[in-house]
């Protein structure tokens, strides 16, 4: 089976359409080039973002500085660690007195704050951003993001005489974009899964400007990457198709759970005009959640495979997710799993099945 593979006209299509995918999405290494010229990682340390949006959503500006640090982490030359009391670094600076601990517990909003902080944490670079609006449209309905900030070089706004921070400091970097989720005629779900994926869009072209992209091009880019969307699905399907066929297994990778842990309570599963929505409430445990993994079956739960777009996207603070590649008159099965920093996975909790009707 492995010869006819090799020989086969389909691998050389395949090879050359993931070739060509992952050239294109290669971004561009422009932001902290002193990166590079030091052969190492520059530590930036990303401050929580604030919410000055005035909506009612909850949680915004918690769940856009864990998209923007993951963006941020994709950026060539830099590493990215959050600014947090619960921060091994920031806990053993507080221990050793180069960091007060009310200082910890307060909000970090200005500049010269926020230097002062990277100082005292030996980093090299500080990063403030704030939501500063949400506009939902309704008809069909659409979320906008709009996300503001400023990285600051901390040893070059910092006098080496005196440790004194500069009364004004200028950042090396800024960045205004937006972010949108994407058009669905008839939605009329629940609005946030349309606001994860707006924050996800405009931590991504805050990263790409970071990355040395103007901003007018970084949205560009969010937007083309949509319309291109169809490549990836097809890419998808034709690795999973190879593997399946080279390894004859299609369990979606399942690990067994970890020792202790306790799998997230499923709640429900609602049907929108174009989509299926899951709910779900967090498990109760002391355990620290890192993300939920989500997977769904179209033949009654033979094979399981992730559902689509949720890879990765689901958060630990999140207790909702949209299906949107449903098809009508076809009965979905869905489960899903807690992923801890120690312990790795729960055990899998399954939604009821439903049918997306025609």
């Amino acid at each position: 089976m492995m010869t006819a593979l090799r020989s086969s006209r389909l691998v050389g299509y395949v090879s050359i359409l993931l070739a060509g995918m992952m050239i294109m999405t290669l971004a561009p290494a422009g932001i902290l080039s002193q990166a590079e010229a030091q052969g190492q990682d520059r530590l930036l340390l990303l401050f929580p973002v604030t919410d000055a949006s005035e909506t009612l959503h909850q949680g915004v500006g918690a769940r856009m500085t864990d998209y923007l640090q993951m963006a941020l982490n994709e950026v060539e030359g830099v590493r990215v660690t959050e600014f947090s009391r619960t921060s091994p670094m920031v806990m053993r600076a507080v221990e050793e007195g180069r960091i007060r601990a009310v200082d910890v517990e307060a909000d970090v909003t200005d500049a010269v704050t926020a230097i002062q902080m990277g100082y005292a944490l030996d980093a090299d670079e500080v990063c403030l951003a704030t939501v500063v609006s949400i506009d939902t449209t309704e008809d069909p309905m659409e979320v906008e993001v709009l996300l503001n900030g400023q990285c600051y070089d901390v040893r070059a706004n910092v006098d080496p005489v005196t440790m004194q921070v500069a009364e004004r400091p200028q950042p090396t970097s800024t960045f205004g974009v937006s972010g949108t989720s994407m058009v669905r005629e008839g939605y009329a779900g629940a609005v946030d899964p349309l606001l994860r994926e707006a924050l996800r869009d405009a931590a991504g072209a805050a990263g790409s400007v970071l990355a040395g992209t103007p901003a007018e091009e970084a949205v560009q880019q969010v937007e083309k990457k949509r319309d291109k969307s169809w490549q990836w699905i097809l890419a998808a399907v034709v690795v999973v198709g190879l593997t399946a066929l080279i390894t004859g297994s299609d369990d979606g990778g399942d690990d067994g759970p970890g020792e202790g842990t306790v799998p997230p309570q499923p709640l429900r599963v609602e049907v929108e005009p174009s989509a299926i929505e899951l709910f779900w409430a967090p498990p109760n445990t002391n355990l620290t959640l890192l993300r939920y993994d989500l997977q769904r079956s179209t033949d009654n739960g033979a094979t399981w495979n992730p559902v689509p777009g949720s890879q990765g996207n689901v958060l630990a603070d999140d207790t909702v997710f949209a299906d949107f590649d449903v098809q009508q008159g076809v009965s979905y099965r869905y489960r899903i799993r807690a992923q801890y920093t120690t312990t790795g996975p729960s055990d899998w909790a399954e939604f009821r099945s439903i049918l997306f009707p025609g």
